[in-house]
């Protein structure tokens, strides 16, 4: 059957629909037949044909929304001098891409966690986690060049693809079943995208994408392996901020540093007369005074205390919860996972118009309502009720003005559960107040500090004469990329941490 008689077809099968369970699932299935007919594109690296949802305006949307609601939840990490350096470098690179067309970005975020990504349209992130673990240009192109990859060869618009795809098969399966029924709104665009993992397959195109936008660039391919050893030597978990790290992104092939090796090796061979870059020193240059870890001027916790000394504010956080601390807002989830907290700060002026916003976007509702002061602050504070598609949860939430803001805390369960965390939530809510202790303010992160050996000596050797702690020379010498013994020649730059 010819591609005219199957479209034919399917109009006619759309017109009979009439209804019923089986017309439902059958009018489903032909509307997925006819997005995969209608809906493959040219990859741009592969040259094949593939099914693809997002055309290349709606790509290009899609990453300019998910771009600001990024900067908006992870923050942007303001080195007006570092970030035009790591976009001049990855422009270059998408320049050489099979994308070369697209309007490359290349962002910092203000994020200690270790991870690089991309998302549709050409918008690429580093968080300056994963920089300060970089030693020099080569592999920082190589982390580039693979985010590119995945731009250029469409996998995060493939991965958009199938999560759509799955809508629609969660759509055919809630008509039958009551149990799948509640899942069929999980699958969202936007945000989503940075949890969902990549394909062995689409991670080593990437790798191969990567060693050869990298050595198209002039710098040494192999040197983009060291990333992956130093992540097997930190082997870093979940970040703390909410962001996934790049091994929960990244899924890692068998035999990944040897491939990206051998990759380099053989680029280098068909091409003997272009010469290679490291760029070590000046790389390191760059990373002067950033910010390593986490930042304690953002929001920290010490003897079950949040302090921040930006806002100027603290509260007592429950012992034993989970606490995640973003620039959007502060997640506190009971050890049980059976209660949450949030803070964030609301678009309204006032807590009476914060408190209206919530119950007109949420349908809450009330079991009471009232001001008070907490802190000293004026404030509104609701009790209430709110039909999820997973069932009622009891709330309480207080809106609090402070200087310029109102702050929106809220804390939530199920209404069998609410009585036990009830105090929990008004202890952590009525401790609102002003953080006025100057050693709780003055608070400084660790930063990057460059500094040249003199004299040939191991890096251990070298570490320890700088003052670094015997507990934390394991810890230098993996941001270094080197081992303690490690022999380091006279003249040659090393990363400490100062405050």
């Amino acid at each position: 059957m010819g591609k005219p008689e199957i479209l034919r077809t399917i109009r006619r099968a759309l017109s009979g629909a009439d209804g019923s369970p089986y017309s439902v699932i059958k009018t489903s299935v032909l509307l997925l037949a006819l997005m995969i007919l209608v809906s493959c594109a040219v990859n741009p690296v592969t040259q094949k044909r593939e099914l693809m949802l997002l055309s290349r305006g709606q790509e290009l949307a899609l990453g300019k929304q998910t771009d600001q609601e990024i900067l908006n939840t992870y923050g942007f990490y303001k080195d007006e001098n570092l970030n035009l350096y790591i976009n001049e470098i990855g422009r270059r690179i998408g320049s050489l891409s099979h994308q070369p067309d697209l309007e490359y970005s290349f962002k910092i975020l203000d994020s200690a966690v270790v991870n690089a990504f991309a998302v549709p349209g050409g918008f690429v992130y580093t968080t300056r986690g994963i920089l300060v673990y970089l030693n020099d240009e080569a592999e920082l192109t190589g982390v580039l060049g693979h985010e590119v990859g995945h731009v250029a060869a469409r996998h995060s618009a493939q991965l958009y693809s199938r999560v759509q795809l799955a809508q629609i098969g969660l759509g055919v399966g809630a008509v039958l079943s009551k149990t799948v029924r509640q899942y069929a709104g999980v699958a969202e665009a936007g945000l989503s995208l940075l949890f969902l993992s990549f394909s062995r397959d689409n991670e080593r195109q990437a790798d191969d994408l990567g060693v050869l936008y990298s050595s198209k660039t002039g710098y040494d391919g192999q040197r983009m392996s060291n990333l992956f050893v130093t992540l097997q030597r930190l082997n870093p978990g979940e970040g703390q901020n909410g962001l996934p790290s790049w091994l929960s992104t990244h899924p890692d092939p068998p035999d990944r540093i040897e491939a990206i090796k051998k990759a380099a090796s053989e680029w280098q061979a068909a091409n003997p007369d272009v010469k290679v870059s490291v760029n070590r020193d000046q790389y390191l240059r760059n990373l002067e005074g950033l910010i390593f870890g986490e930042d304690p001027r953002q929001g920290y916790v010490e003897g079950q205390v949040f302090y921040h000394p930006e806002l100027r504010f603290q509260f007592p956080v429950p012992a034993n919860w989970k606490l995640n601390n973003t620039p959007s807002q502060v997640q506190m989830v009971a050890k049980e996972n059976d209660g949450a907290m949030l803070l964030s700060i609301a678009s309204e002026k006032t807590p009476a118009a914060a408190a209206e916003a919530f119950i007109s976007a949420t349908k809450a509702v009330l079991i009471e309502q009232g001001d008070e002061k907490i802190g000293g602050f004026l404030a509104r504070r609701l009790l209430f009720d709110v039909t999820t598609d997973q069932g009622q949860i009891r709330g309480l939430a207080c809106f609090i003005q402070k200087d310029e803001y109102v702050y929106f805390f809220l804390g939530y369960a199920t209404p069998a559960r609410f009585s036990v965390y009830s105090a929990v939530f008004n202890q952590s809510m009525k401790g609102f107040k002003e953080l006025s202790d100057v050693s709780k303010i003055n608070v400084k992160p660790e930063r990057l500090t460059i500094k040249k050996i003199t004299t040939s000596k191991t890096l251990g050797q070298a570490l320890q004469e700088m003052g670094v702690p015997q507990n934390r020379l394991k810890e230098l010498a993996i941001l270094n990329g080197m081992e303690l013994e490690d022999k380091v020649p006279a003249g040659t730059l090393i990363k400490t941490v100062t405050k």
